[in-house]
């Protein structure tokens, strides 16, 4: 075979190898395609997700297409001021892919209290819309029960409701066009054993119990915070001040609980028919 029969060969093989990309725009906010020119930038990613320094595709276009080799790449996009990114994965069949600009990526983990490991066990995540001067006023966007989730939104400002164990937790986060974050949401959160008693002694049968929040709201109420049915319950609490209440029977009675975050407090109640129970606030 000749030399130059020899090069003919390998550029085929070389072109094969290759598979035809296809890479758009979108605006997140409208989902319209964006017609105006895109600066894409085109990076290889190692066997450690790590981008290479030397871009393996820089144009500008509309509509991006382009030939490249098996591997896992990333694409950014930059237009009127906004930027995003998608990794991607190049086969022998072609790709097309549409990058959404306009929009922010969150991931999110939890720890009970500092020092703590990450939680393992699902958490029920909420993502709502910020309204200011109302916690609870915003719109359910999205909803993941995981231990770590992740959300792909609109730029904006949102509320991330973490639920875990009976607690609940909000953070407020501002998410920026094409900005990915990631978050850690420190519950900072302590436990709670609680024992009654009758006289001196222990009370092994089931207790109703209720932990409410020390300071009274302008109708003299307390409100609620967790509920437990149980001999001897061990409460996760946020860290904070409590009343602890205990009804058995026709018998009740109440402690005040300090907790603080990362430890154990215990607390006994001596059960009685004395009267000045706290008022629950009702929900």
């Amino acid at each position: 075979m000749s030399a130059a029969a020899f090069l003919i060969s390998s550029n085929d093989v070389m072109a094969a190898a290759e598979a035809e990309v296809t890479i758009n725009a979108a605006n997140g906010l409208d989902g319209k395609e964006i017609t105006e020119p895109v600066s894409w930038t085109i990076l290889k990613l190692d066997k450690n997700g790590k981008p290479g320094n030397t871009p393996a595709v820089q144009e500008a276009a509309a509509v991006l297409k382009t030939k490249l080799k098996p591997g896992q790449y990333q694409v950014l996009g930059q237009t009127k001021g906004m930027a995003a990114k998608q990794t991607f994965t190049v086969g022998k069949e072609p790709v097309v892919r549409t990058v959404t600009f306009g929009m922010a990526e969150i991931s999110i983990k939890m720890i009970t209290s500092k020092g703590r490991k990450p939680v393992k066990e699902p958490i029920q995540w909420d993502m709502l819309t910020y309204v200011k001067g109302q916690p609870k006023g915003g719109q359910l966007v999205h909803t993941v029960k995981a231990p770590t989730a992740t959300f792909n939104v609109p730029a904006g400002g949102y509320v991330v409701r973490a639920t875990y164990n009976g607690t609940t937790a909000d953070l407020v986060v501002p998410l920026k066009a094409g900005q990915s974050y990631e978050y850690t949401l420190n519950l900072y959160a302590g436990f709670a054993e609680a024992a009654a008693y009758n006289g001196k002694k222990k009370v092994v049968n089931d207790v109703t119990w209720q932990v409410v929040r020390a300071k009274a709201n302008e109708k003299g109420e307390h409100e609620l915070v967790a509920e437990h049915t149980g001999p001897e319950p061990k409460i996760m609490l946020r860290e904070g001040k409590y009343l602890v209440i205990a009804r058995y029977g026709e018998t009740w009675g109440k402690e005040h609980l300090n907790v603080m975050a990362g430890e154990l407090s215990k607390v006994k109640i001596t059960l009685g028919k004395d009267v000045g129970m706290p008022v629950v606030a009702s929900n």
